[in-house]
């Protein structure tokens, strides 16, 4: 699991001070970047193996608000040939869960515009980080 620490920004939030639905897409985005970034660190190859985003779910367990202190875990919960799924659980100061999701992504050769099997770089760092039970 990486956890990363998220900064609630007033344009996230609505009149009532909740975060917005659509601000935890951004929320999952950068928790997804973090774990890329944080593991594959600068020998990656993000043209002749990057990503592609096939399917977002998220599924809201109780209101964020702009004061809540917040960061997002984020798991491999599935390993495919050419895809994997990664799940993610945001949470507050507190540990209350206020938010999960998950993202479908395809490995992707940008060069050969053509999908790809997963890199075994990738493979043993996702293997590294699997879902948790919470």
């Amino acid at each position: 699991m990486i956890s990363t620490p998220i900064q609630i920004r007033f344009a996230d939030c609505d009149m009532a001070s909740h975060v917005h639905n659509a601000a935890y897409l951004h929320y999952f985005e950068q928790a997804r970047m973090n774990f890329f970034v944080s593991e594959l660190k600068d020998e990656w190859d993000w043209k002749r193996t990057g990503f592609i985003l096939k399917k977002n779910i998220v599924e809201y367990h109780s209101p964020t608000r702009l004061e809540d202190a917040i960061h997002v875990e984020t798991y491999c919960s599935h390993i495919g040939n050419k895809s994997f799924t990664l799940s993610y659980s945001l949470r507050d100061s507190k540990g209350n869960l206020k938010a999960s999701g998950e993202s479908i992504v395809v490995c992707f050769d940008y060069l050969s515009n053509n999908t790809i099997e997963i890199p075994e770089t990738l493979l043993g760092i996702l293997q590294k980080h699997p879902l948790q039970n919470s």
